[in-house]
Protein backbone atom coordinates (compact mmCIF):
# COMPACT_ATOMS: atom_id res chain seq x y z
CA UNK A 1 0.00 0.00 0.00
CA UNK A 2 1.37 3.75 -1.19
CA UNK A 3 0.94 6.42 1.11
CA UNK A 4 -1.71 8.17 -0.92
CA UNK A 5 -3.82 4.81 -0.60
CA UNK A 6 -3.32 5.07 3.18
CA UNK A 7 -4.38 8.79 3.48
CA UNK A 8 -7.33 7.92 1.21
CA UNK A 9 -8.11 5.02 3.33
CA UNK A 10 -8.66 6.88 6.48
CA UNK A 11 -10.73 9.45 4.56
CA UNK A 12 -13.00 6.88 3.82
CA UNK A 13 -12.84 5.39 6.78
CA UNK A 14 -13.76 8.75 8.35
CA UNK A 15 -17.12 8.62 5.72
CA UNK A 16 -18.37 5.25 7.94
CA UNK A 17 -16.57 3.20 5.01
CA UNK A 18 -15.32 -0.22 6.11
CA UNK A 19 -12.07 0.15 4.14
CA UNK A 20 -9.56 -3.51 3.36
CA UNK A 21 -6.03 -2.47 0.49
CA UNK A 22 -4.37 -4.33 -1.44
CA UNK A 23 -7.32 -7.06 -1.88
CA UNK A 24 -6.22 -9.73 -4.42
CA UNK A 25 -8.58 -11.90 -6.26
CA UNK A 26 -8.24 -15.07 -6.32
CA UNK A 27 -9.17 -16.32 -10.49
CA UNK A 28 -9.95 -19.85 -10.91
CA UNK A 29 -8.49 -21.27 -14.13
CA UNK A 30 -11.75 -20.65 -16.05
CA UNK A 31 -12.46 -17.02 -14.74
CA UNK A 32 -8.92 -16.12 -16.24
CA UNK A 33 -10.20 -17.61 -19.27
CA UNK A 34 -13.19 -15.71 -19.14
CA UNK A 35 -11.10 -12.30 -18.64
CA UNK A 36 -8.76 -13.47 -21.77
CA UNK A 37 -5.55 -13.85 -19.83
CA UNK A 38 -4.71 -17.34 -18.98
CA UNK A 39 -1.52 -16.66 -17.27
CA UNK A 40 -2.74 -13.38 -15.25
CA UNK A 41 -1.42 -12.81 -11.31
CA UNK A 42 -4.08 -12.92 -9.23
CA UNK A 43 -5.17 -9.24 -10.07
CA UNK A 44 -5.06 -6.54 -7.06
CA UNK A 45 -8.18 -4.14 -6.30
CA UNK A 46 -6.22 -0.42 -4.86
CA UNK A 47 -8.95 -0.37 -1.61
CA UNK A 48 -12.40 -2.16 -1.51
CA UNK A 49 -14.54 0.42 0.43
CA UNK A 50 -17.62 -1.39 1.98
CA UNK A 51 -21.23 1.37 2.36
CA UNK A 52 -22.28 -0.82 4.89
CA UNK A 53 -25.99 1.30 4.87
CA UNK A 54 -26.13 0.95 1.33
CA UNK A 55 -24.56 -2.75 1.42
CA UNK A 56 -22.48 -2.10 -1.26
CA UNK A 57 -18.66 -2.25 -1.81
CA UNK A 58 -16.68 0.05 -3.89
CA UNK A 59 -14.07 -1.44 -5.72
CA UNK A 60 -11.79 1.58 -6.16
CA UNK A 61 -9.04 2.42 -8.38
CA UNK A 62 -6.79 5.01 -5.97
CA UNK A 63 -4.13 7.30 -8.63
CA UNK A 64 -2.66 10.11 -7.28
CA UNK A 65 -0.56 11.37 -10.45
CA UNK A 66 0.61 14.11 -8.01
CA UNK A 67 3.76 15.25 -9.95
CA UNK A 68 2.70 13.97 -13.31
CA UNK A 69 -0.46 15.60 -15.67
CA UNK A 70 -2.72 13.92 -13.93
CA UNK A 71 -5.35 11.10 -14.12
CA UNK A 72 -6.25 11.48 -18.32
CA UNK A 73 -10.23 11.47 -18.84
CA UNK A 74 -9.93 9.77 -21.86
CA UNK A 75 -8.11 6.09 -20.02
CA UNK A 76 -10.83 6.51 -17.88
CA UNK A 77 -13.93 6.16 -19.83
CA UNK A 78 -12.59 4.12 -22.87
CA UNK A 79 -14.13 0.75 -23.33
CA UNK A 80 -12.07 -2.37 -23.70
CA UNK A 81 -13.06 -6.11 -23.88
CA UNK A 82 -9.89 -7.12 -22.71
CA UNK A 83 -8.50 -5.51 -19.57
CA UNK A 84 -5.60 -3.33 -20.16
CA UNK A 85 -3.77 -0.07 -19.19
CA UNK A 86 -4.14 1.45 -15.64
CA UNK A 87 -7.57 1.76 -14.74
CA UNK A 88 -8.78 -2.11 -15.66
CA UNK A 89 -11.58 -2.41 -13.00
CA UNK A 90 -12.68 1.33 -14.78
CA UNK A 91 -12.53 0.29 -18.84
CA UNK A 92 -13.84 -3.20 -19.06
CA UNK A 93 -16.86 -4.79 -18.40
CA UNK A 94 -16.01 -8.08 -19.10
CA UNK A 95 -13.52 -7.64 -16.07
CA UNK A 96 -15.93 -5.60 -13.80
CA UNK A 97 -18.22 -8.94 -14.05
CA UNK A 98 -16.09 -11.21 -13.42
CA UNK A 99 -13.96 -10.24 -10.60
CA UNK A 100 -17.00 -8.86 -8.79
CA UNK A 101 -18.63 -11.97 -9.48
CA UNK A 102 -15.66 -13.90 -7.75
CA UNK A 103 -14.98 -11.40 -5.04
CA UNK A 104 -18.84 -11.88 -4.08
CA UNK A 105 -18.82 -15.48 -3.96
CA UNK A 106 -15.78 -15.64 -1.59
CA UNK A 107 -16.97 -12.36 0.44
CA UNK A 108 -20.00 -14.59 1.11
CA UNK A 109 -18.74 -17.76 1.65
CA UNK A 110 -16.50 -15.89 4.44
CA UNK A 111 -19.09 -14.43 5.87
CA UNK A 112 -17.86 -10.64 5.14
CA UNK A 113 -21.14 -9.77 2.56
CA UNK A 114 -24.75 -11.16 2.31
CA UNK A 115 -27.00 -12.19 -0.59
CA UNK A 116 -28.13 -8.52 -1.36
CA UNK A 117 -24.25 -6.43 -1.44
CA UNK A 118 -23.97 -5.45 -4.46
CA UNK A 119 -20.21 -4.33 -6.23
CA UNK A 120 -19.52 -0.75 -7.78
CA UNK A 121 -16.86 0.90 -8.90
CA UNK A 122 -14.81 4.04 -8.34
CA UNK A 123 -11.80 6.42 -8.76
CA UNK A 124 -10.02 8.51 -6.32
CA UNK A 125 -7.63 10.97 -8.19
CA UNK A 126 -5.13 13.36 -6.80
CA UNK A 127 -4.95 15.40 -9.97
CA UNK A 128 -6.78 15.25 -13.09
CA UNK A 129 -5.30 16.16 -16.75
CA UNK A 130 -6.62 19.09 -18.92
CA UNK A 131 -9.34 20.23 -16.11
CA UNK A 132 -11.67 17.31 -17.00
CA UNK A 133 -12.55 16.75 -13.09
CA UNK A 134 -15.78 17.72 -13.66
CA UNK A 135 -15.93 15.42 -16.45
CA UNK A 136 -15.17 12.66 -14.50
CA UNK A 137 -17.76 13.69 -11.66
CA UNK A 138 -20.33 13.32 -14.13
CA UNK A 139 -19.07 10.02 -16.00
CA UNK A 140 -18.78 8.74 -12.42
CA UNK A 141 -22.39 10.10 -11.60
CA UNK A 142 -23.98 8.68 -14.40
CA UNK A 143 -22.95 5.15 -14.03
CA UNK A 144 -23.51 5.63 -9.66
CA UNK A 145 -19.88 4.64 -9.45
CA UNK A 146 -17.94 7.00 -6.73
CA UNK A 147 -15.65 9.34 -7.78
CA UNK A 148 -13.30 12.00 -5.65
CA UNK A 149 -11.18 13.96 -7.43
CA UNK A 150 -8.81 16.72 -6.31
CA UNK A 151 -11.62 18.86 -5.04
CA UNK A 152 -13.29 16.56 -3.13
CA UNK A 153 -10.14 15.46 -1.25
CA UNK A 154 -9.39 19.06 -0.58
CA UNK A 155 -12.72 19.25 1.30
CA UNK A 156 -12.21 15.61 3.20
CA UNK A 157 -8.77 17.00 4.34
CA UNK A 158 -10.33 20.12 5.30
CA UNK A 159 -12.94 18.49 7.22
CA UNK A 160 -10.33 16.41 8.59
CA UNK A 161 -8.41 18.90 10.54
CA UNK A 162 -11.14 20.04 12.67
CA UNK A 163 -11.27 17.05 13.73
CA UNK A 164 -9.93 16.15 17.15
CA UNK A 165 -6.30 14.78 17.71
CA UNK A 166 -5.52 11.65 16.49
CA UNK A 167 -1.96 10.30 16.08
CA UNK A 168 -1.52 9.33 12.77
CA UNK A 169 0.02 10.91 10.32
CA UNK A 170 -2.72 11.77 7.85
CA UNK A 171 -4.71 13.79 10.45
CA UNK A 172 -1.05 15.39 12.22
CA UNK A 173 -0.68 16.45 8.25
CA UNK A 174 -4.20 17.65 7.57
CA UNK A 175 -3.59 19.89 10.72
CA UNK A 176 -0.55 21.53 10.17
CA UNK A 177 -1.42 22.59 6.88
CA UNK A 178 -4.56 23.49 6.99
CA UNK A 179 -5.22 25.19 9.96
Amino acid sequence: MDAFEQLVGQLLEYEKYWVQHSVKVDLTILEKEKIGKKTTPRPEIDIAAFDIPNNTVYLLEVKSYLDSPGVKFESVIADTEVQEGRYKILTSRNYQNVISERLLQDWRASGHVNQQTKISFGLVAGKVQNNKEADLEKYFENKNWLFWGPTILKKKLEELSKKGYENNAVTIAAKLLLR
